[in-house]
Order: structure tokens, then C-alpha cells, then sequence
């Protein structure tokens, strides 16, 4: 079987985000190409933003772009964010949702032979956030809808569904993806994810780095700017939440 071949051009990608003002760092190459990592905010950050896991979700990769792009950092609300617009390069370039070695991120996480896995392992190792918020996009929904993992912190998730439903239609199904869902919002068991599908990346950042990890989910039919849109207001709507939170936020129950 020929290799799927590059349809997309990174050199524009690493070019919009060294244009902009904050600091950058290179985690690493995979094919030649850096798994890029920029800090908005003097602070140490506070929230860890995530895009382009999966190679054929464009609009991640555009609205973490965007985030980057914003003409000053007022709109964080005082937090520090880490923001790792592409964690999957090779992916990206070529509009599939795993990796060149034919790997899905998400849920590879205990190998040892994955350059984003060993990267991503790496930088991460010994940091927390207050959350972690993750752009995804789903090609089968008709609606938006996000995934909420919270261990003993205050949830957000109808928050977000109330900001985003006036940009795009949310998929209101009683269950998505095989989880059990309320308006939108994925009521999806850690422990039973870890026992059916493995130590996957969503599972080891709740569990090792943040009492909060959220995953945003779009139509990839709808248009671009839409989607980034939605992206936008649900981060937006997370940092108004955590403004509104004292450090150590509780609740009583995941």
C-alpha cells in the first residue's frame, strides 16, 4: 500500500505561529516538521489548550491559530495558557486522523515508539493546570457537543452548551459515542473509559495533570469559521467560569 500522501503545507502553520508575540518552544521534529508549544501570559499557565490530535480535524488546528492570533491577551482573564496548536504534524499534513505510523494519539498512550506520544510524555511530565480544555471535531454529529471529566471541581459543561448554541445546533441525543448524555454534555465514566479502551490520553491528563479535562466536539461539515466559533466560545466561557472560581474550587462528586 503506496503512503498517504501530504496535502497540506505545515511550513504556514509553524510561520502564523512564530508571527505571533508569545514565547515558543519546540517540543521536538516528527518528519522534520516541530511539535510546537506557545505560552500567552508572564504567569505560570494555568491551562493547558490542546488542537490537531487527530490529523483530519482541521478547525482545531485553525481556532488555536486564531487563540494565538488575538490582538492582545486581555480576553485570558489574567490565566497563563500553554497552548500546543498541532500534536500531530505528520497527521495534518496529510488529512488523517492518525499519525504517519498509522497511530491514533488519543489512545496509544502506553507505547514507547510514538515520537508525538514520547514528546507530548515528556513535556508534560511534573505539570498541573486548573483545566485542560481539548479541541476536537466529529464527523457524524449534527451538533455540537463536549465531553466533561471533573474529579471534585465545579462543572462548566452547561455553561459552555448555553454559549454555543447560538453559533451552531448542539446534539441533544440521550447518548453519544455510547455514553449517556444531558444537552449536550458527555457523562462519560473514567474508569470504565480506562477499562475499555486502555490508559489513553484524555484519561492520563485528568488523572496526572488537571482535576478538569474537557473535550469540545464540532461537525466537520459545517463551515470553518463556524466551527472556530463554537471552539472559541467554549474556551471563553471556561476562562469566565475559572475567574469566577476560587483556586482550589470544589465540588462534591465527579
Amino acid at each position: 500500500m503506496s503512503p498517504t500522501p501530504v496535502v497540506r503545507d505545515f511550513a504556514a502553520i509553524v510561520k502564523r505561529v512564530r508571527t505571533t508575540s508569545h514565547a515558543l518552544r519546540e517540543l521536538g521534529e516528527v518528519e522534520g516538521m516541530p511539535l510546537l508549544l506557545a505560552r500567552i501570559g508572564a504567569t505560570e499557565p494555568d491551562v493547558l489548550l490542546i488542537a490537531g490530535t487527530h490529523g483530519d480535524e482541521p478547525a482545531t488546528v485553525e481556532a488555536a491559530l486564531q487563540v494565538l492570533e488575538r490582538d492582545s491577551v486581555a480576553w485570558a482573564r489574567g490565566f497563563g495558557l500553554d497552548v500546543l496548536p498541532c500534536t500531530n504534524p505528520s497527521g495534518y499534513v496529510r488529512n488523517i486522523r492518525e499519525t504517519a505510523q498509522g497511530v491514533d494519539i488519543n489512545w496509544s498512550w502506553d507505547r514507547t515508539d510514538v515520537p508525538e506520544i514520547e514528546l507530548l510524555r515528556e513535556f508534560l511530565r511534573g505539570r498541573r493546570y486548573r483545566f485542560i480544555l481539548d479541541f476536537h471535531e466529529d464527523w457524524e454529529t449534527e451538533g455540537f457537543y463536549l465531553y466533561e471529566h471533573r474529579l471534585g471541581v465545579v462543572a462548566a459543561g452547561p455553561k459552555m452548551i448555553a454559549a454555543i448554541e447560538p453559533i451552531c445546533a448542539i446534539n441533544r441525543d440521550a447518548q453519544i459515542e455510547g455514553w449517556p448524555a444531558q444537552d449536550g454534555v458527555v457523562l462519560a465514566s473514567s474508569s470504565q473509559e480506562r477499562m475499555d479502551r486502555g490508559d489513553g490520553f484524555p484519561l492520563v491528563l485528568l488523572r496526572d495533570h488537571t482535576p478538569h479535562k474537557l473535550t469540545t466536539e464540532t461537525s466537520t461539515a459545517w463551515p470553518m469559521a463556524q466551527r472556530v466559533r463554537a471552539h472559541h466560545a467554549a474556551l471563553d466561557t471556561l476562562l469566565t467560569h475559572y475567574a469566577a472560581q476560587p483556586a482550589t474550587g470544589a465540588d462534591d462528586h465527579e
